[in-house]
């Protein structure tokens, strides 16, 4: 992508009206921002995290001073086969057209860390979480959406025999920190057509350890099971937001 191609922050994609609302459902929903936070934006280069710092950005031009809320970008570079993972200087150009301070890590990922998806997310969280205290940051904003929510519940069900998924507000480090996800109402799609209305195409990195992943099943069942209109990941998302744990049986099954 070419910085021209890069639109202006007043203009709106078209699912705005999409978008937006959800974002301020999930904050509301889980009172994800405060008054005095210091919010760090995890910024890698894909869809969700360019969609959450727009709207996380216009929402601090309207109420940051009022409420006294701060927005930081934070990115955490990478090489794999000797090339960036994202394009650190396009993101730092997006941040200033949206007026928001971009800050990187010191720590570098590297190739060997991209065929294990729980290492790389383990060593991504601590590089996140070492420029949030030297920045000052009480949260950390990060860009899972509606569809991560689903398969993580998926997953733990299927491979770790867990009822549980991804918090949209999560306390950590003994309450010093809390990770918010402003996107877990907003799925995909949306995101990836408001994402390329507003910034264009970014070339993003294809992760070599994502390519067989239980994650990737769950995903092509889903976009099955939901070929004939079936709103079955709306119906899994409704179910983890409101379970009827009186109907659940809590008796250890081995």
């Amino acid at each position: 992508m070419n910085d021209r191609n890069i639109r202006h922050p007043l203009v709106k994609p078209d699912n705005w009206g999409k978008v937006y609302p959800r974002v301020i459902r999930a904050e509301k929903d889980f009172n994800q921002i405060a008054r005095g936070d210091r919010i760090l934006v995890a910024l890698s280069g894909g869809s969700d995290s360019l969609v959450m710092l727009d709207i996380l950005a216009q929402q601090h031009k309207k109420l940051g001073r009022s409420l006294g809320i701060s927005v930081i970008a934070g990115h955490v570079p990478g090489e794999y086969k000797g090339k960036p993972i994202a394009p650190a200087k396009k993101l730092e150009t997006i941040c200033a057209d949206l007026d928001v301070p971009f800050v990187a890590s010191s720590s570098l990922l590297s190739d060997d860390i991209y065929n294990d998806c729980f290492k790389c997310s383990l060593a991504r969280r601590k590089s996140l979480f070492d420029l949030a205290e030297e920045q000052g940051c009480n949260k950390i904003a990060l860009g899972h959406n509606a569809d991560d929510l689903v398969e993580t519940a998926l997953l733990n069900i299927m491979y770790s025999g867990k009822l549980s998924a991804i918090l949209p507000k999560q306390s950590i480090l003994k309450g010093k920190l809390h990770i918010i996800r402003p996107l877990a109402y907003v799925w995909k799609d949306e995101i990836v057509k408001y994402s390329r209305q507003r910034f264009g195409r970014l070339k993003t990195f294809s992760c070599p350890g994502a390519k067989n992943s239980k994650r990737l099943d769950i995903r092509k069942m889903l976009k099955r099971l939901q070929s004939d209109g079936s709103p079955v990941k709306e119906n899994i998302l409704k179910a983890i937001s409101n379970p009827k744990l009186e109907y659940l049986p809590t008796i250890n099954v081995k």
